[in-house]
């Protein structure tokens, strides 16, 4: 993919050979990650055999963790590479080059193939997994995953609202006649106003000064012991939070698999300590830099307790706005990702974005119903569903320019282009399937991602750009820069 930087350390290695050191994290505990060797090779190099020539494939049991070796073939004649990957907590990648001619551009390709690989396991590895959230100090909340509807309906750039609003517009006009348009922009201006509270009110967690802590438990069961779990204690769960919350937490000891292992006994879970991890994020803290760097007051934080990982913003303004972030995307992302990603979404806040796009598809469906309404019935139904869906890909189109913006704010102003390419690569590994879209025959596929109704751009396009900033500081306008390269990137793909 163009653009990659691949994290690894440089070394010389005798006889005119050169080889790349660096690490993957993982969320995984090292029981999990025993099997990563043998799904790279079902999964990776037998599944991909026609997209990279592999061979002198082999798993096996090194001194401190299993690992797995393999040999893959560059496009040039007898260059190969030779690749030894160890199942260690981070994960550590060797790979040397037959010779030195052998192109960084395809040692910087495995090295995603890898990445992302990890990624599918743990999603897999997460199927499994039995994860618990606790909020110091806050009553504990029942075990469910929030309405993501909610979440995606007042922060997604406001183009859910309008899609449904629009769906009310012939309600409307039976109840108001000619005055529905204007009802119809008033209710969306009022909902636009009081998002924030509203999103707010979605979460399990209020983080505050106070509160400034998420800690979450993981536990990985077999998958068969995983199901048989759900079946029997899943109404449970809440309880099974509870008192691991107050026999932990509540008086002042830690999360551990032996404190924790006492209750998991009583629902027939054997606590082994391979399989348990914790991980404890200041999220107030993080949050406060980035409102710090951004010089904006602090907006409300909540969390979600939802597995899928996602962050939002909304409301008018960075005091009236809340800043939402699930359980998923804390799990998945380090706290210097994280960072990044609200700077992200601190961008969206400063700058107002879900009333710019109230504003744009209010003007759009003013222009629709009291000037073109007519011209576009009189040509039939068909046309006026044509101009809706045009219509709708232009204000999606500038939604992209809107995103992309955000993407360099928290890139100029927080300073880590490379970290928050990294959590991008993390959040939307999926989109970044299969791999063998990044191969040149397959680049037409990429026009399609850039016409998608979807307000952010392509994930491909956001990782490469965010991965060549080199100086994000010397940006003189995010959104003029974000609307160039936006425009290459769509005629380019």
């Amino acid at each position: 993919m163009e653009g990659f930087l691949m994290p690894g350390l440089f070394k010389q290695q005798g006889a005119g050979k050169m080889k790349y050191e660096y690490t993957i994290d993982t969320e995984l505990a090292i029981g999990n990650l025993k099997f990563l060797p043998e799904y790279l090779r079902r999964q990776y190099l037998l599944q991909h055999d026609k997209y990279r020539a592999f061979w002198d494939i082999h798993v096996r049991l090194g001194k401190d963790a299993p690992y797995l070796s393999y040999k893959v073939a560059t496009s040039q004649k007898d260059q190969y590479v030779d690749v030894v990957i160890e199942s260690r907590v981070p994960i550590h990648v060797g790979v040397t080059l037959s010779d030195t001619s052998v192109p960084q551009s395809f040692v910087e390709r495995l090295y995603e193939d890898l990445f992302l690989m990890v990624q599918m396991f743990e999603e897999e590895i997460r199927k499994s997994t039995l994860y618990l959230a606790f909020v110091p100090g806050e009553k504990i909340v029942p075990e469910k995953e929030n309405a993501s509807w909610l979440i995606r309906f007042f922060t997604d750039s406001m183009i859910p609202l309008y899609i449904t609003l629009m769906a009310l517009t012939f309600v409307f006009f039976w109840l108001f006649g000619n005055y529905a348009p204007l009802i119809y922009v008033a209710l969306s201006f009022t909902l636009s106003l009081v998002s924030g509270k509203l999103i707010a009110r979605s979460g399990n967690w209020k983080i505050t000064r106070r509160q400034p802590e998420i800690h979450l438990l993981q536990y990985h069961l077999p998958p068969y012991r995983f199901e048989e779990f759900r079946e029997r204690h899943t109404k449970k769960i809440p309880e099974i939070r509870k008192q691991i919350y107050e026999a932990t937490i509540a008086t002042q000891k830690p999360i551990t698999c032996e404190t924790a292992g006492t209750i998991f006994d009583q629902y027939g879970i054997a606590c082994k300590p391979d399989d348990f991890s914790v991980k404890k994020v200041n999220l107030y803290e993080i949050v406060t830099k980035a409102a710090h760097i951004f010089d904006l007051a602090m907006p409300e934080v909540v969390v979600a307790n939802n597995i899928l990982p996602n962050a939002a913003a909304a409301g008018p303004s960075p005091r009236l706005g809340t800043i939402l972030i699930t359980t998923g995307i804390i799990t998945q992302l380090e706290d210097d990702e994280l960072l990044s990603i609200v700077g992200h979404e601190l961008s969206h806040l400063k700058n107002h974005d879900p009333l710019v796009m109230f504003f744009l598809s209010s003007a759009e469906y003013l222009l629709r119903f009291y000037v073109l309404w007519p011209y576009l019935f009189a040509l039939g139904l068909t046309s006026y569903w044509l101009y809706s869906m045009v219509s709708l890909g232009f204000i999606y189109f500038i939604g992209k320019f809107i995103e992309g913006r955000a993407d360099l704010d928290s890139a100029k102003l927080i300073g880590q282009p490379q970290v928050m390419a990294e959590a991008l690569r993390k959040i939307a590994f999926r989109r970044l399937f299969p791999l063998f879209k990044r191969e040149p025959a397959f680049r037409g596929y990429r026009r399609i991602e850039w016409l998608q109704l979807a307000p952010h751009p392509p994930a491909y396009f956001r990782i490469a750009r965010l991965n060549e900033l080199t100086e994000p500081e010397k940006i003189k306008n995010t959104f003029l820069k974000s609307i160039k390269d936006s425009l290459n990137g769509f005629l380019r793909a």
